[in-house]
């Protein structure tokens, strides 16, 4: 079967390379997120490693929109993991989510889908979810107007966002009082910023403020070494990765 980290790497490397030479295919973050989806299940594909079964059936390896297990407060831009008790926070999702084929093997529909938060948090205190039930959660964004005049929010806010991200997958990268061993085994966040297509004034500006706020934010010698972070734009790639390992 094909190897996830090799088809995930390649698909992340095949759609970097497509935004920075045509940066101006991508106006939404839909239009990231089914490229990349596209090119990962385009490799897998090629031994039939894009299918995986589950005890009853057989279902995509990779979804998206698949939710979060664990309710957060995410207001104002910042992430905080709530209690389980908590009924207030939200889910949340993962924008591409990628099964572990050996946890689905052990699974029921209901379990694998995650859809309903108290049977979910039922299974994962009683040990019947399996873990790590993901390969791999990634988060996109993608930013277009940074330094546009009409923009709402400030570069700095948008760091908010990225930051956010990143703090979201920390905590699906490793155990809490949700569930005792990673949800997934890799976390990816993955910033995309064309904003020079939009408003080419000040744009090195409004990165700089982008990168103060997010770097600010994030301490990734405190962060799991299973979460990582790319950011591109149409001329330069940086590359985050996370330095703590677990005991």
């Amino acid at each position: 079967m094909t190897d996830i980290k090799i088809a995930v790497n390649k698909g992340i490397g095949n759609i970097v390379h497509d935004f920075q030479v045509h940066p101006h295919y991508y106006f939404t973050e839909e239009d990231v997120r089914w490229r990349l989806l596209r090119e990962i299940e385009n490799l897998l594909a090629l031994d039939g490693s894009d299918h995986i079964p589950f005890l009853k059936g057989v279902t995509s390896v990779i979804h998206t929109e698949y939710p979060t297990p664990f309710r957060c407060s995410m207001s104002e831009r910042q992430f905080k993991l709530l209690d389980v008790a908590n009924t207030k926070g939200q889910r949340g999702h993962f924008d591409i989510a990628i099964l572990n084929e050996n946890a689905v093997s052990q699974c029921e529909f209901e379990i694998l889908r995650s859809q309903y938060y108290k049977t979910l948090c039922e299974n994962l205190k009683s040990g019947k979810v399996p873990l790590p039930l993901l390969d791999y959660a990634i988060e996109l964004k993608l930013f277009r107007d940074l330094a546009h005049p009409n923009r709402t929010e400030s570069a700095k806010q948008q760091a908010e966002y990225a930051a956010q991200a990143v703090l979201k997958l920390e905590a699906t990268v490793q155990p809490n009082e949700y569930y005792p061993k990673p949800f997934a085994n890799r976390g990816i966040v993955l910033l995309f910023d064309n904003s020079e297509l939009a408003f080419t004034s000040n744009v090195e500006i409004a990165r700089d403020k982008f990168w103060e706020r997010f770097i600010e934010l994030i301490d990734w010698n405190s962060l799991s070494s299973k979460l990582s972070c790319i950011w591109v734009s149409p001329y330069k790639k940086v590359e985050f990765q996370g330095k703590r390992t677990f005991e």
